[in-house]
């Protein structure tokens, strides 16, 4: 189960910014909704001139962050396994070693979600062992932060803005946010906010068929959990 990409939004004023990396990243968001494009697609979709698009594919190609298929369409590249496996490391394991054992407690699939600009995007995901039949969803998936309880729980661990929702203010009281049908149709999601020891912000999610599950249960699980995930690593034993 996958949601649409977000549409690119425009950058805050707010600092300096390196317009030719933005545009990189740009392009590699695109391709990381699996599908292969041309040049001349990624140019449509990026809102910018083929030449100055091709420079950047064959920069990242250098790099192996892209490759080219032998349709000559282009996707992402191993390069982005190698530098996601030396950064993530040990957390990566930790994070998906976690989750499983939340999934077969409460029989729900659990994910492990972090922003991306204006996006939620899941970098993990288990389904309970005994369940074969559960919930899938794919890693990778992205939508809107606003849009969900995952995006929520994270937009709670901010300062309050203006206009925003009213589940992320509730959730910086609760410490939960509990949503149905969104981000995933016709599926139940109840989410805590995580702050990593190095800062970084995340949140943890069950989903599972409305109203399939006691909602009390499910927060309680993800709140024991959760507190799995901020431990120093020489507390991850014990």
């Amino acid at each position: 189960m996958s949601g649409e990409r977000a549409p690119l939004t425009s950058r805050s004023s707010k600092g300096v910014r390196s317009q030719t990396l933005e545009r990189a990243l740009d392009a590699l968001q695109v391709l990381a909704d699996g599908k292969r494009r041309t040049s001349q697609e990624l140019a449509n979709e990026l809102g910018l001139h083929r030449s100055i698009v091709y420079r950047i594919l064959r920069t990242l190609e250098d790099y192996t962050l892209i490759a080219r298929a032998p349709d000559g369409r282009y996707l992402l590249g191993l390069g982005i396994a190698a530098l996601a496996e030396s950064g993530m490391g040990d957390l990566e394991a930790h994070v998906v070693s976690v989750l499983q054992e939340l999934s077969n407690v409460t029989s729900a699939t659990a994910i492990f979600c972090s922003p991306q600009r204006d996006d939620a995007v899941v970098l993990s995901s288990t389904r309970p062992s005994q369940r074969p039949a559960s919930v899938a969803i794919r890693t990778g998936t992205r939508f809107p932060l606003n849009a969900g309880a995952p995006g929520l729980a994270i937009l709670a661990l901010r300062s309050p803005q203006e206009g925003e929702a009213d589940e992320a203010a509730l959730a910086r009281q609760t410490g939960m946010v509990r949503t149905k049908g969104e981000p995933f149709i016709g599926l139940e999601t109840i989410s805590v906010p995580i702050r990593l020891l190095d800062g970084q912000e995340a949140s943890l999610s069950l989903v599972f068929p409305v109203g399939e599950l006691d909602a009390n249960v499910v927060t309680r699980e993800l709140r024991t959990y959760s507190l799995r995930l901020t431990l120093p690593s020489d507390d991850w034993q014990h």
